[in-house]
């Protein structure tokens, strides 16, 4: 943990009518946003090449723009809309890649209906939660997915949420609920429609919103500073901590991780090679129906480039071993085999083992050995990746992020 970020004192927007009318809080915006700016600059964060401390500005003006957009488009709970994130553009708190996220403003108090269309979704999670992750809010307080309610590729289901049971499918809400969180997954990357989401506040479905005042833009300008101030550095501690917790190029073991998915385990590891080096990480998939290894970047905990470059892999995507077992390859450069992560040339990544329910405890071995020998850790059946295949099979993840990502 950095020791002096708490103590350094920040400005904050005059949460009042008066801030914004006289435009202090606009000025106090824009000065928090100026501080975070020195704040990525410190030892603490990522900043070794040109290319790291590129790579920062553009995560602050991402989170910028993200947590704005948020904060005008989708916190009113009395005219819910969803917010799309953790995909092409906004990324960020280790997303997983094979899904979308989309969150909604709720409240306790009002009736709503979401309507799900399938289409090629493979599956869909459900949350109700008081907050964010990055804000201290943790706690799960609903959670249904489309596996409980029996539907998959096609169908379409409706969900109602409210404080009083309604027929059907429904979801309690309590007093402490303020945030409706949604993801589908896509394990079988392929140029399909992806879901639909309609979400309605049925009680005040009609009635015209009111006008826009000081005091909503005030609280606005305020949720979007501290949101970007949390993720910046929540994230940045979480991954260095996390990473710290075991040897580098080692996985710990997969458990639960609060404010996650309540049937997923997840395990961690710091990946740091040359590029004479890979990482060949070997496990058993059968303790689970669902897994899989991504890559991230350190510090600002964003998905690699997964359009465009194989850095992740699941369950579907992965080539087994006539022995059940999966072997995948770590490194900077092709080493011709069906299993490779690419770290985009990094000397550094942060890796994460996703496992759905599984029935036994999941084990990833990893060993990091000369990328000339690679093959003799792997089993003798490893096939070679061509360059006409590779390509062919990278056409095929930029093909399904055009579908899935679609305007």
């Amino acid at each position: 943990m950095h020791s002096d970020s708490n103590d350094r004192p920040r400005p904050r927007p005059d949460g009042s009518a008066s801030g914004v009318v006289d435009g202090s809080a606009w000025r106090a915006y824009c000065e928090r946003m100026a501080a975070l700016g020195d704040r990525i600059l410190e030892a603490d964060f990522p900043g070794a090449t040109d290319a790291d401390r590129a790579e920062g500005i553009r995560h602050l003006a991402n989170q910028v723009a993200c947590w704005l957009t948020y904060q005008l488009a989708a916190t009113d709970p009395e005219n819910p809309a969803f917010f799309t994130h953790n995909d092409l553009v906004y990324r960020w708190g280790g997303p997983n890649v094979d899904q979308n996220a989309r969150r909604a403003p709720i409240s306790w108090d009002g009736v709503y209906r979401l309507t799900v269309t399938m289409n090629a979704c493979e599956k869909f999670v459900l949350q109700v939660k008081p907050g964010d992750m990055h804000a201290g809010r943790t706690e799960v307080l609903a959670e249904t997915s489309s596996t409980a309610l029996g539907v998959g590729p096609g169908d379409t289901v409706e969900i109602v949420l409210s404080a009083d049971r309604q027929p059907g499918n429904w979801i309690e809400l309590t007093p402490d609920a303020r945030v409706l969180h949604v993801r589908d997954y896509y394990f079988d990357w392929t140029p399909e429609q992806p879901a639909m989401f309609a979400l309605e506040r049925l009680d005040t479905q009609g009635r015209p919103a009111e006008r826009v005042t000081p005091e909503r833009v005030a609280g606005m300008l305020a949720g979007a500073a501290a949101s970007v101030e949390n993720s910046i550095e929540v994230w940045n501690d979480w991954v260095r901590a996390t990473g710290d917790r075991q040897p580098v190029n080692t996985f710990s073991t997969p458990s639960t991780v609060a404010g996650g998915v309540k049937e997923v385990v997840y395990g961690f590891a710091r990946v740091r090679l040359t590029d004479d080096q890979v990482l060949v990480v070997e496990t058993d998939p059968g303790v689970s129906g669902q897994w899989d290894l991504q890559l991230y970047s350190p510090g600002w905990f964003e998905s690699l480039d997964f359009a465009n470059r194989q850095t992740s892999l699941n369950h579907v995507q992965a080539e087994h071993d006539p022995d059940g077992r999966i072997r995948v390859v770590i490194g900077a450069v092709d080493p011709g085999v069906p299993n490779w992560l690419d770290t985009e040339g990094r000397a550094e990544v942060f890796a994460t083992h996703r496992w759905l329910d599984p029935y036994a405890q999941p084990a990833v071995r990893a060993v990091v050995v000369p990328r000339t020998s690679v093959r003799e850790h792997l089993h003798p059946s490893t096939r070679t990746i061509g360059v006409g295949e590779r390509h062919e099979s990278l056409r095929r993840r930029a093909e399904h992020v055009a579908w899935r990502f679609r305007a």
